[in-house]
């Protein structure tokens, strides 16, 4: 005979459960306890997160869409990212809806990633709930299971009797067991907050990055004007606010920290704030006052690293770019991929590293970054070893992916190269870019003169066909230095004139020839003819961008004789189509064919696919100026014509827009437009605003043709503003006189007459003075139609 205990409590809102084999009815109280009306204090100063904290309203109301399941909204992030507050903010929001909580909020901070002596376990979590919930203590058990139940039968009775209860649970441990602290029934809602992913909770997961510069600007002057209600430096200096965010990477721990700061000293202004800042050795020392400190914020989360989590933590804080590829951080490391990627990810689900896309990259918050060096510093991690595995890592990628990128003619994929295709290689080099730049530089600055000058190369071959300039110009520079120091004057040669090509390219002409001018030096007194040769030819460019067209004539030729005493046909085929180019300047067509047919020759015998399709685009302009349009129509489909990716995008851009010069010659307007179109997005896309101008001018002119005055005016107006950035001159001239002719066909005459003085004015001035009298020429004839007087541009006699 079995013996049963039952208990029978009467009042309020009834429930049973079963406990260890024995009955247990309780009645909770009628009205709110006290516990359930204790949520801390929400911020007065909140900013951002609104995306945010609309979902989490939506989640948490009564007639949210899905009610198969219990609502839980779990926020996760950094430690500082404000977790806590937003969490604060929807449970008082939501508390404040009428109807949507009644029975209150149970609320319980688990100190997840705090000490062990301050920590909460599920079970003592539970205990604490159920007290709240109004459980005598007596009729609360022992074990962890037995607690959850009482507490999921509570919540279910006290939302069945209309008295919802809003769960709320703070700094959530890694631990399967808070599963047992989430209620079982679709009316109870739950807010969780954890440094950690809680990805396994099946519940909505919001993960917090760091605030955009309008927000965090705006956390700061709110924290202000809270504690200074009259406070106006935010409002004052926004500038120096905006600095101020970009210095704590938007963390908003670190922001109230500032706040305090300036709080403490009313009258010190945000200028002297950023300038302590920034002129301190380390950030991480200064963003603490008093109790909060965001160095012991990230303290919390990095002693629960396991040894080698903590090793790579560490490490990973050398990755010279604002990010790292697995890759990298696994030659940080000296492991292999596969070890890496797992302990990322285990960082990753600290919030203590980031996962970027495409997967297999990753960044740390830059005061992470801050914390993890300075605990490398204080570790016996073999960080020198590590970054030396990295740069050669880097030049031996780099270099291969430049020679896939860049080889001249469209090789078979294959799975085991590093790089099976072009479009592989451009992924890694663009993905890898900003590392790669700051690694040479780190190397030059370390005195580690032949990695810099090693990694220079590639890299900044890359830079220069993609367009990134200023980071060609600063890795050469770099490159230069240290051949110097390291008295090799051969690299030094080839990469001052690498230097000039840049230098062209940014239309800084003048120190352009200076540095193939250096180059050449060099390479005549090391008497090494195809460093000589190679920077003949590219003076040459520069002298052809000055209008120097006889000196340029005079390089090219130079170039490629001593090309072909250097047995290189592919250099000597190179410097005769340079010279066919500057050749169709000077008006010498039949030459200018003659050298660039010899070249396609001697491109199509040698394999070297780009040159020829590159070459067969100037043979086709050749052919059009002699008035052959349809020949040189087919000149420029064969050019384009090439296997998909051979040609860069920069040097497909430039034939398009070739090619639909010579459709405007035969009259395709529509098909003229389209290549032009796609040119000028490739062109915006890179950067190039020289290019883009050139575009817009053709495509000023296409509109003129089909009789749209004004959406040629337009046209010419953005091409004039994209020639005035590029610093070119002489372009600019030429598109001062095209406006002039549009204007003129829609009857402006005063305008164009106005139009063509500047561009006359502007030719004398480049020493075009073809240019210059056929401007003048028609001012003349404008002046005689509308009957003004003469005026000759200053100098011109």
């Amino acid at each position: 005979m079995s013996e049963t205990t039952e208990n029978h409590i009467s009042g309020g809102v009834f429930f049973g459960f079963v406990v260890q084999g024995r009955t247990v009815n309780l009645t909770l109280p009628d009205r709110p306890d006290p516990a359930l009306a204790g949520l801390p204090r929400q911020s007065p100063g909140f900013s951002g997160r609104r995306t945010e904290l609309d979902r989490i309203l939506a989640a948490l109301a009564p007639d949210s869409a899905d009610k198969t399941a219990a609502a839980a909204v779990a926020v996760a992030g950094l430690a500082g990212m404000g977790k806590t507050e937003l969490v604060l903010q929807a449970a008082h929001r939501a508390l404040r809806e009428e109807g949507w909580f009644p029975g209150g909020v149970l609320h319980v901070d688990l100190h997840g990633h705090d000490a062990a002596a301050r920590r909460v376990s599920p079970k003592r979590a539970l205990g604490t709930m159920l007290r709240a919930l109004g459980i005598p203590p007596e009729h609360i058990p022992p074990g962890i299971e037995d607690r959850a139940r009482i507490y999921r039968s509570a919540l279910v009775a006290l939302a069945g009797a209309g008295r919802r209860v809003l769960v709320v649970l703070d700094d959530v441990p890694p631990t399967d067991r808070i599963r047992l602290l989430l209620p079982s029934d679709p009316d109870t809602a739950t807010l969780l907050t954890s440094r950690h992913s809680l990805a396994e909770l099946d519940a909505l997961t919001l993960t917090l990055r760091e605030l955009p510069t309008e927000d965090g600007r705006e956390l700061l002057d709110g924290a202000l004007h809270a504690a200074l209600p009259e406070d106006a430096r935010v409002a004052a200096e926004a500038g120096e606010a905006d600095r101020l965010v970009g210095l704590c990477g938007g963390l908003p721990l670190a922001l109230r920290i500032l706040a305090s700061l300036l709080v403490d000293v009313p009258s010190r202004p945000l200028s002297h704030l950023r300038r302590d800042l920034q002129d301190a050795h380390s950030l991480l020392p200064l963003l603490s006052r008093e109790e909060r400190a965001v160095t012991a914020a990230f303290e919390l989360s990095y002693r629960r690293l396991t040894e080698e989590q903590a090793s790579l933590f560490r490490l990973v804080s050398l990755s010279p770019g604002p990010d790292f590829s697995t890759e990298a951080a696994a030659q940080l490391y000296g492991e292999d991929a596969g070890v890496t990627d797992r302990l990322l990810q285990a960082l990753a689900r600290r919030h203590l590293v980031e996962s970027r896309e495409p997967y297999g990259r990753w960044r740390q918050h830059d005061l992470v970054r801050l914390y993890s060096h300075a605990q490398l510093l204080e570790s016996d991690d073999s960080g020198g070893e590590g970054l030396v595995r990295l740069l050669i890592h880097f030049h031996e990628r780099s270099t291969l992916a430049c020679e896939r990128l860049f080889a001249s003619s469209a090789p078979s994929p294959t799975a085991t190269s590093a790089f099976p295709d072009r479009a592989a290689a451009l992924r890694w080099l663009e993905a890898e870019r900003h590392s790669l730049v700051v690694a040479a530089l780190w190397a030059h600055r370390a005195d580690d003169d032949l990695m810099c000058a090693a990694l220079a190369m590639p890299i900044s071959t890359f830079l220069v066909e993609m367009r990134y300039l200023e980071d060609a110009r600063l890795v050469l520079t770099a490159g230069i230095r240290s051949s110097r120091r390291r008295e090799d004057g051969f690299g030094e040669a080839s990469l001052l004139s690498s230097l000039g090509v840049v230098l062209r390219d940014m239309r800084k002409l003048r120190a352009s020839v200076r540095a193939h001018s250096k180059a050449i030096k060099i390479g005549r007194r090391l008497k090494k003819r195809r460093v000589l040769a190679s920077a003949l030819n590219n003076l040459g460019l520069s002298l052809h961008e000055q209008r120097r067209f006889e000196e340029a004539v005079a390089a090219h030729t130079e170039a490629a004789q001593l090309f072909k005493r250097a047995s290189d046909r592919r250099g000597a085929a190179q410097a005769l189509s340079n010279t066919g180019e500057t050749l169709i300047e000077l008006g010498r067509v039949e030459e200018a064919s003659q050298a660039l047919r010899k070249a396609v020759k001697t491109f199509r015998r040698q394999g070297d696919l780009r040159l020829y399709s590159q070459t067969l685009g100037s043979l086709a302009k050749v052919t059009r100026s002699a008035g052959k349009a349809k020949q040189a129509l087919k000149l420029h489909r064969h050019a384009l014509d090439m296997p998909d990716g051979l040609l860069l995008p920069h040097e497909r851009a430039v034939e398009l827009s070739n090619f639909a010069g010579t459709l405007t010659a035969v009259g395709d307007f529509d098909a003229a437009l389209t290549a032009q179109q796609e040119a000028l997005d490739t062109f915006r896309r890179l950067r190039d605003r020289r290019g883009e101008a050139m575009v817009l001018g053709n495509m000023a002119v296409i509109r003129r043709e089909q009789g749209k005055g004004r959406k040629a005016v337009r046209l010419h107006t953005l091409a004039l503003e994209a020639f005035l950035e590029s610093k070119d001159d002489h372009a600019l001239a030429a598109e001062f006189t095209g406006l002039a002719v549009t204007l003129l066909q829609q009857g402006h005459n005063t305008e164009a007459l106005e139009n063509l003085e500047v561009a006359a004015e502007m030719y004398h001035q480049t020493g075009d003075t073809e240019g210059a009298t056929d401007a003048l020429d028609l001012a003349d004839r404008v002046r005689r139609r509308i009957g003004a007087g003469l005026r000759l541009p200053q100098g011109q006699k």
